[in-house]
C-alpha cells in the first residue's frame, strides 16, 4: 500500500463582535501532478481545474482585508488537498474541523472559475438545497445576472466538489457554475466551448494557462461570492436547508442547542 501526506491549508480574517462564528470558502489546491508514461507534456497543470479557484481565494482574502471596517463574523480561506482523489481534504476537515460546525455559518466552495469574460447568468449546483440560493440571488441581480439550475444535473457535480462533505454534516453550502450565456457570444458558444474542453482539456494535461483568457467574467463571479459572504457575516442569524433537503435534520439537531 502507497501512503501519502498532504495538507489542506488555512488562513484566517477575524471578525470583529461574532469573531468566533465562521464562513468558510473552499477551493482544491491539488491535480493529478506527473504521468511519466505519457508522450510530450507529462504535467497535469490544473490551471483552470482548480489554480483558478485558489486563485480566487487569494483575491477575497485581500479583498475582506482591505476593508477599512472589519466584518462581524471571521472568514476563513481554506485550500483544500486531494480533491480528485475523492475529497480526501474536505471530507477530513469535515470530520475533524478546525472551527466548531455548529459555529459555522456556511461554506462557499469555488472550482473551476469562469475563464470566458461576462455572463447573463450563473448557475447554482444543487439549485433549491439551501437559503443560500437567496444570498446569491440577491447579488446576482446587483449586477442584472440571473440565476439558474446547473445545467447538466445528470453530471453528479454536486457530489463532485469540496461543497459536499460540509453538506453532509450539515453545514449550508454553495458551489455555483459560470453561466451558460456569454454577454457577447451567446449559450450555444458557450455550450460549444465547454463540450470541447471537456473532451479534450478536462483532467489533461493541457488544461493550462492561456493569457487569451477573459477573467473579467471571474471577477464578477468572486464579487457575487464577497457579497454573499459579506452579508452573512454581518447577519446575526444562520442561514438553513430547505424543507425536504436530507441534510436539514442534521443542521436543525446541531443548533437545536442555539
Amino acid at each position: 500500500m502507497v501512503r501519502s501526506l498532504s495538507n489542506n491549508v488555512l488562513a484566517l480574517v477575524p471578525g470583529t463582535d461574532r469573531a468566533d462564528e465562521y464562513i468558510i470558502f473552499t477551493a482544491h489546491w491539488d491535480h493529478f501532478g506527473l504521468n511519466p508514461s505519457l508522450d510530450g507534456d507529462q504535467i497535469f497543470n490544473g490551471a483552470m481545474d482548480n489554480a483558478t479557484g485558489i486563485a480566487g481565494l487569494i483575491e477575497l482574502a485581500q479583498a475582506f482585508l482591505s476593508l477599512e471596517e472589519r466584518q462581524s463574523r471571521s472568514i476563513v480561506l481554506m485550500a483544500v488537498t486531494a480533491e480528485e482523489q475523492g475529497l480526501l481534504g474536505s471530507s477530513y476537515y469535515a470530520t475533524d474541523p478546525v472551527y466548531p460546525l455548529e459555529k459555522t455559518v456556511a461554506a462557499i466552495n469555488m472550482d473551476a472559475l469562469n475563464i470566458l469574460g461576462p455572463m447573463h447568468d450563473i448557475s447554482i449546483v444543487g439549485y433549491g438545497n439551501s437559503e443560500l440560493d437567496d444570498y446569491l440571488i440577491e447579488a446576482a441581480s446587483n449586477q442584472e445576472r440571473v440565476v439558474n439550475p446547473e445545467s447538466r444535473p445528470e453530471a453528479g457535480s454536486y457530489y463532485r466538489s469540496d461543497h459536499f462533505p460540509f453538506a453532509k454534516v450539515g453545514v449550508p453550502a454553495l458551489y455555483a457554475n459560470p453561466g451558460v450565456d456569454h454577454k457577447e457570444h451567446g449559450p450555444e458558444w458557450t455550450k460549444q466551448w465547454r463540450d470541447e474542453y471537456s473532451a479534450n482539456h478536462y483532467h489533461q494535461p493541457s488544461d493550462e494557462y492561456d493569457p487569451n483568457w477573459d477573467l473579467s467574467g471571474a471577477i464578477d463571479d468572486l464579487r457575487l461570492y464577497f457579497r454573499v459572504a459579506y452579508r452573512l457575516a454581518n447577519e446575526t442569524t444562520f442561514p438553513n436547508w430547505n424543507e425536504g433537503t436530507e441534510f436539514k435534520a442534521i443542521r436543525d439537531g446541531m443548533m437545536g442547542g442555539r
